[in-house]
């Protein structure tokens, strides 16, 4: 089956969600029509609407912006309606909002693939597990065991244990851990600053790297 959205998604805020729904985002619509699609579209959740002022600063600087659009939390039924309204030649990305919602639950049960950014704090093991009681609840409404690929984000460069949260999230059958591990870089925040994504910013950096790794993976695993 053909891959058509792809949601990042977290109940909890501060994840840097929306910052991995940007980087991912521009190179999903620099490259959607390799993988076969004629179409990608970004959907915004979030009500801090990070993404859709990043994409103003990119026209302000002259690129060229995504094609957004937004839904408000009191929104379900138009939601509704455009998912359904998705055909197998569209690509949708949803930066959905970090906090529990009706909105948010819909785009994780309609989406084909969930990412779910949590960093190496010990406190993301607790935001996991109220994470972990949402996706059971979601799974019995789907009648099938709804899973996310959980990925390690904004983890300190020198850290190189983190292995709490890891032996937490290869318990939980709703918990997929990802291979690519995303580091605090500088360059996410300078680049937001200008409506770049960070391999628009400088190709050979370090955070360009692991967001290329980050590509490759998905890729892999849904199949583009």
């Amino acid at each position: 089956m053909k891959t058509n959205i792809i949601t990042l998604a977290h109940q909890k805020g501060g994840t840097g969600k929306s910052t991995l729904s940007w980087n991912i985002a521009i190179d999903f619509a620099n490259n959607y029509k390799r993988y076969g699609y004629k179409k990608f579209l970004f959907v915004d959740l979030d009500n801090q609407e990070s993404v859709t002022m990043t994409n103003r600063l990119r026209m302000q600087y002259g690129q060229n912006p995504l094609e957004i659009i937004r839904f408000t939390d009191h929104e379900r039924a138009p939601l509704e309606d455009f998912i359904n309204s998705i055909d197998e030649h569209t690509l949708v990305l949803i930066d959905s909002g970090g906090y529990d919602a009706d909105l948010n639950r819909l785009a994780i049960i309609a989406s084909d693939f969930v990412i779910t950014p949590v960093s190496s704090d010990y406190m993301e093991i607790f935001g996991l597990q109220k994470f972990r009681t949402i996706l059971e609840e979601l799974s019995e409404i789907k009648k099938e065991t709804v899973k996310v690929h959980v990925l390690l984000n904004k983890i300190d460069p020198k850290l190189k244990d983190f292995s709490d949260i890891v032996d937490f999230i290869n318990e939980i059958k709703n918990f997929i851990l990802m291979d690519t591990i995303i580091r605090f870089r500088s360059d996410y925040k300078h680049s937001i600053g200008y409506g770049f994504s960070v391999k628009e910013l400088d190709k050979k950096s370090k955070a360009s790297q692991e967001i290329k790794m980050l590509m490759q993976e998905i890729e892999k695993r849904v199949g583009l």
